[in-house]
């Protein structure tokens, strides 16, 4: 069983998140965490801006104790009609990314919208928010567009990190259900010579997670010519390594993922160490 931790900011209810969680405890039970955090961190804006000042356009809840009352209610009723274990913290905190952080310290995966996260701080994902959570959580994120289904293909991105081979096994473990999923280890290079970085040893490993399993070598530039090839899989998930760190290569970069989450398109699942 894995436990999923759901964030609630604000008054945001995630309905399509929350459908998303059903269609997995379909696939293997699950243990749905749901934690109630401020519209906004006041921490945060604190340590950006130097001072309260920068709080000067922190939308107001009415009724913040009221708004938590009523989506908690939704979320149970939710969770009884399609048999979903769960777990609601609704303390009231100032502070919403620590408070996601440690949550997330003992969760298997955090499942996001890709679009809504913090949205009323700034509706262009990633938002520094989101930023914040992939380069410092402390377990897996599954970043969700508006409408997910269950993979038709898992897309590893592989470039011979160990950032990349991370990424790989920590799906694989959670998610050995879709294990039967055809999935394409991809690498991407712009040299036509350029060897499959440690071809055998890689095919080893994902081999025994992915019974489907297809290494591609793509000789393109990175961004446009593999969102197009991306895209052209069925229902694809993307499986990357660490947001923001110098180790990744030029098609894994921060800029590249930046732009598939801000595509909102495909889920993209993200670890890193």
């Amino acid at each position: 069983m894995k436990k999923i931790l759901l964030t609630f900011e604000g008054g945001n209810f995630p309905q399509e998140t929350l459908e998303f969680v059903r269609c997995l405890n379909t696939l293997s039970p699950v243990l749905l965490t749901a934690a109630f955090v401020p519209e906004v961190d006041y921490a945060h804006l604190m340590s950006q801006s130097g001072g309260i000042a920068g709080a000067a356009y922190i939308p107001q809840v009415a009724d913040e104790d009221e708004v938590i009352e009523r989506n908690s209610a939704l979320l149970e009723e939710f969770c009884r009609e399609h048999v979903i274990q769960h777990v609601v913290r609704t303390d009231r905190l100032d502070f919403a990314l620590p408070s996601i952080r440690k949550e997330a310290r003992f969760a298997d995966l955090m499942a996001l919208s890709s679009r809504h996260f913090f949205e009323n701080i700034n509706d262009v994902q990633p938002n520094s928010y989101m930023k914040e959570i992939l380069h410092s959580v402390e377990c897996p994120v599954l970043l969700l567009p508006e409408k997910s289904d269950l993979p038709g293909s898992i897309i590893l991105a592989y470039d011979g990190t160990p950032s990349s081979i991370y990424a790989i096994k920590q799906f694989a473990y959670l998610f050995p259900e879709l294990s039967d999923i055809p999935a394409h280890l991809v690498f991407v290079s712009g040299k036509n010579d350029e060897p499959f970085p440690d071809a055998t040893l890689v095919e080893e490993l994902a081999g025994q997670h992915f019974k489907d399993l297809h290494l591609v070598k793509l000789n393109m530039p990175p961004y446009d010519f593999f969102n197009d090839w991306i895209t052209g899989k069925e229902n694809p998930w993307l499986v990357t390594g660490s947001y923001g760190r110098s180790e990744l290569s030029q098609l894994f970069s921060k800029s590249f993922i930046a732009g598939m989450i801000r595509g909102h398109k495909i889920p993209v699942f993200i670890a890193h160490t």
